[in-house]
């Protein structure tokens, strides 16, 4: 399919805006998306439906992908935002779908093409690999018509984007000021008040605590608590317990030879061409003596080998297409194939070393064997265990599953129902009806494939208000906190509007009196990171000084504030850089893309079917 592939590109730089606009398209699972899970419609746009299979395949390589950045933090809870963003995002491609059709929008297959070539996913060294793009397409399960039929829905959905790029424009003039702008530096002082610094210049009376617990009381409202007793079955724990036998590991090493083999590995050249009738001419060329590498340059329409004597470095079998397999791991080192046609076109072959499948010895792995066969023992003996606590745990006690089991009874600490220290599945488990209203054991909790509990509950505290006296101090805090930065904030803004009204001999005492000194800045651009990003983009919002320099006071959050005294402006006379134009332009076609979005929405016929998704 990628023989296709050539330098008859409109140019990069249009197909390095399509790789990096383009939705990105998930590869990993994609399989999933072609084999349903129910023919049921989750929503429907102008007669058009999204059935829930593909809805659920989305929404669970979002909800994956989530998962991994926040790992042990995911909350359950998210799944409700990741469905509602998943089924308006579906909503909107199938608006743009339709949108296209309407303008009668396609994609000529040489942009499909080029748009696939800079994609970084199938690069290796910066250059586009016909092998890496094969390979992990057959590592998900999809061949390259089906995936190149996808990225052509998409390519052809986003030409409305790319068209808002292309029809935009803006004049030099414009470009000139935008790049002075964003050249610009600023010289300036500042100094920042800490509200704990003036703690004990504040004081707070029994009446004002009193005061505000009484007007703020149901915000110290302590939750519902429970305390459980629990039984836990770990594989780590029941592994201290188990001894293998020479016998058992031996027999282990022979059933689980090719985890400690290597596999046989071949390291080829190729020369990849269209027609069979150009594979026989560099065929004959070879066998006339010319040289293999000087041939790839000049023939092969491999772009990812060609320049490297279309050498394919060192593979195993599973990687290749099946023609080309074949034939390699049937040659002799040096031997050069006749053509071999595969889907990308006529490859000639010649294989150059080969790395031969080699074993472990039993000695070199047996700490492994000891560690797998553990492993093994363990959880089956865990699996073992958890049927019969589960079983044992729903007719009798936790003291008497625990002592038939051989096991011990756990008590927890209280928690409340969104406590973070205890799994949200045992979380969960403890506060439903029947462990905390009937009183039974719980169901077996998996809490992981290594870790399995049943609990119960121990005692449970109802939800109350508290007492003034256990929550004296944190008032006294707040209230002292919340006195201690309206000062400062009157200190800041005084020292501020005598420095604006020319008062200088009376806000330089007043930040004597305070011990508060500038701190001097020389120029900045915007993008600094001294003395911070925050007080920097601050400055930068600041008005041009005219005559005498700019004062401000600002509060950076509940602690603290800053007063800001910008000195100088000063601008260049660089010219504004190539990339400006197309970025400035970008930001614009974004607001009118989502402009575009929100007018289809408004004049569309659309029906979600929430409580299926």
């Amino acid at each position: 399919m990628l023989s296709t592939i050539r330098n008859k590109s409109k140019g990069w730089v249009a197909y390095l805006i399509v790789g990096l606009i383009t939705v990105p398209f998930a590869l990993f699972g994609i399989n999933q998306y072609f084999t349903g899970v129910s023919n049921v419609a989750v929503a429907v746009v102008n007669d058009d439906e999204i059935m829930k299979d593909e809805f659920l395949y989305e929404f669970n390589s979002n909800k994956r992908r989530i998962q991994e950045q926040l790992g042990s933090n995911y909350d359950p809870q998210v799944d409700n935002i990741v469905k509602q963003s998943t089924i308006e995002t579906m909503i909107n491609q199938l608006l743009l779908s339709q949108l296209s059709d309407k303008l009668n929008y396609s994609t000529a297959s040489g942009e499909l093409m080029a748009a696939i070539k800079v994609n970084d996913m199938f690069h290796t060294d910066g250059v586009f690999s016909m092998e890496k793009y094969q390979q992990l397409l057959r590592l998900n399960g999809l061949n390259p018509t089906t995936y190149e039929s996808l990225i052509l829905k998409e390519l052809t959905q986003n030409q409305i984007k790319f068209n808002l790029l292309n029809s935009s424009f803006i004049t030099p003039i414009a470009l000139d000021k935008l790049q002075k702008i964003n050249d610009q530096e600023r010289s300036f002082s500042y100094f920042q008040i800490e509200t704990n610094d003036y703690l004990d210049n504040v004081s707070v009376s029994n009446a004002d605590v009193e005061k505000y617990f009484t007007e703020n009381n149901d915000t110290f409202i302590e939750p519902q608590k429970v305390k459980v007793n629990f039984i836990e079955l770990e594989a780590e724990e029941i592994a201290k317990d188990i001894s293998i036998s020479e016998d058992e590991l031996e027999s282990l090493y022979e059933e689980e030879q090719d985890r400690f083999s290597t596999e046989e590995e071949r390291k080829a050249q190729h020369i990849l061409v269209e027609t069979e009738e150009t594979a026989n001419k560099v065929l004959d060329l070879i066998n006339n003596g010319l040289n293999f590498a000087d041939l790839s340059k000049e023939y092969s329409i491999d772009t990812g080998s060609k320049d490297k004597a279309g050498d394919l470095g060192y593979f195993t079998k599973g990687v290749m297409v099946p023609e080309f397999e074949s034939t390699v791991f049937e040659m002799s080192e040096g031997q050069i194939s006749s053509p071999i046609k595969s889907d990308f076109g006529y490859h000639i072959i010649k294989l150059n070393s080969v790395k031969e499948s080699t074993l472990k010895s039993f000695s070199s792995v047996r700490d492994e064997l000891v560690s797998l066969a553990t492993d093994k023992a363990a959880q089956k003996e865990l699996y073992k265990l958890s049927e019969e606590l589960s079983n044992l745990s729903y007719e009798l006690s936790l003291d008497e599953v625990a002592a038939q089991l051989n096991l011990s009874v756990t008590e927890s600490d209280f928690f409340n129902q969104n406590s973070t220290n205890y799994d949200p599945s045992f979380v969960k488990s403890a506060f439903s009806d029947v462990v905390l209203n009937k009183g039974e054991n719980s169901e077996l909790i998996e809490i992981n494939q290594s870790r399995f509990v049943v609990l119960s509950l121990n005692e449970k505290l109802a939800k109350r208000v508290k007492d003034l006296g256990e929550v004296k101090d944190e008032i006294v805090s707040h209230l002292s906190a919340v006195a201690a930065k309206s000062l400062v904030d009157d200190l800041s803004n005084k020292v501020a509007d005598l420095f604006m009204a020319d008062n200088k001999e009376s806000a330089n005492k007043l930040m004597k009196d305070n011990n508060l000194e500038w701190a001097d800045v020389d120029w900045v651009k915007r993008n600094s990171q001294d003395p911070n990003s925050d007080i920097v983009s601050r400055v930068f919002a600041l008005s041009k000084p005219v005559d005498s320099p700019t004062y401000s006071s600002q509060s950076i959050n509940n602690k603290s504030v800053i007063v800001l005294r910008l000195n100088n402006v000063r601008t260049s006379n660089t010219q504004p850089i190539a990339e400006l134009g197309g970025i400035v332009l970008g930001f614009e076609s974004e607001d009118v893309f989502g402009s575009i979005i929100r007018s289809l929405k408004s004049s569309t016929e659309v029906k979600v079917f929430r409580d299926l998704l």
